[in-house]
């Protein structure tokens, strides 16, 4: 692996959702102290202060729906979810004001973000980018995982109603398996899942499924071989009309809750070789965020942008 990546890309804009709320809702507290509540807005400046973009870059989300939660949650759920004190009991985030819902608000227009970009990319033919979502370990009826809406689930039950579109894939690279989205899918052969993880919590058989469990401490060099070899044919095979990546910054090696050995230049591969792949099939992709823990991982989701919107040069 090289120790310095170089990319210089000739692209289109990306448009990137991003809200305050993204990070102003986000708990900073009780157990949650892995994650870094600013690190998409560190993310937005860094990007705004070297002039890789500028504001007409950013797209602001609304909050989703009830009525679109409903597209993949039981009512009885999104009726409980409402009620903030129920909300800290699922998340376990401890003692919370019974009268503020910014928690679910915060979920509420992250998802609306994956939305968005849904539309944005199906409007364009190329590639969004939400800064946040990815919450694939929210169930119908349940939370899990630090999930409380599962927005890319929602968000592809949009693109099959309201844009007819039939063929959908989920690139899954969070280090955790998203489970829920399996689920949700197990029995819709239009939808195919792409998972490699790390911690593999469900075992299902589903068409148009592929779910690959990675050894711990397994080398940049040896993850990228694995992803190469089995993503290009699946996505040729399967030929989706829109993909949403789930890029999760957690596989990082200086994440605090990740055991691999992938660098950051091999995140930079990794994300470069989803993209430049869906880029020359002309297929619209919707990167979400998934997993990042630690001060680390903003400068992953920095790498990316940087690269896929002007071509910068990306020394380490």
């Amino acid at each position: 692996m090289l120790s310095k990546i170089r990319r210089f890309l000739n692209t289109p804009a990306v448009k990137i959702m991003f809200s305050f709320d993204y990070y102003m809702g986000f708990p900073s507290s009780h157990g949650f102290h892995s994650i870094d509540t600013m690190k998409f807005k560190k993310v937005r400046d860094r990007l705004l202060k070297e002039k890789i973009i500028s504001r007409k870059h950013f797209r602001i989300p609304e909050m989703v729906s009830y009525e679109d939660m409903a597209l993949v949650h039981t009512e009885e759920y999104i009726k409980s979810i409402q009620d903030p004190l129920k909300v800290a009991r699922m998340l376990r985030i401890g003692a919370v004001d019974p009268w503020d819902s910014f928690i679910l608000e915060y979920f509420r227009t992250v998802t609306g973000g994956t939305i968005l970009a849904m539309e944005c990319a199906l409007k364009t033919g190329g590639t969004t980018f939400n800064l946040g979502g990815g919450f694939h370990h929210a169930y119908p009826d349940q939370a899990a995982g630090f999930c409380l809406i599962n927005d890319v689930a929602i968000a592809i039950e949009k693109a099959r109603i309201h844009h007819d579109i039939q063929r959908i894939m989920i690139i899954d690279l969070d280090y955790h398996q998203g489970e829920c989205n399996l689920l949700f899918f197990q029995n819709n052969p239009e939808v195919f899942t792409f998972s490699m993880h790390a911690t593999k919590w469900l075992e299902l058989e589903k068409e148009n499924n592929i779910d690959i469990l990675l050894q711990h401490g397994i080398s940049g060099t040896r993850y990228l071989k694995i992803l190469q070899d089995n993503l290009l044919p699946e996505i040729a095979s399967f030929e989706p009309q829109l993909v949403f990546y789930i890029a999760g910054a957690d596989t990082y090696e200086h994440d605090t809750l990740c055991d691999l050995n992938i660098s950051r230049e091999d995140m930079l591969e990794r994300n470069l070789l989803v993209w430049k792949t869906l880029q020359t099939e002309n297929i619209p992709m919707v990167i979400v965020a998934g997993g990042g823990y630690g001060l680390e991982s903003w400068k992953i989701y920095y790498d990316y942008l940087a690269a896929i919107i002007k071509g910068k040069k990306i020394d380490f």
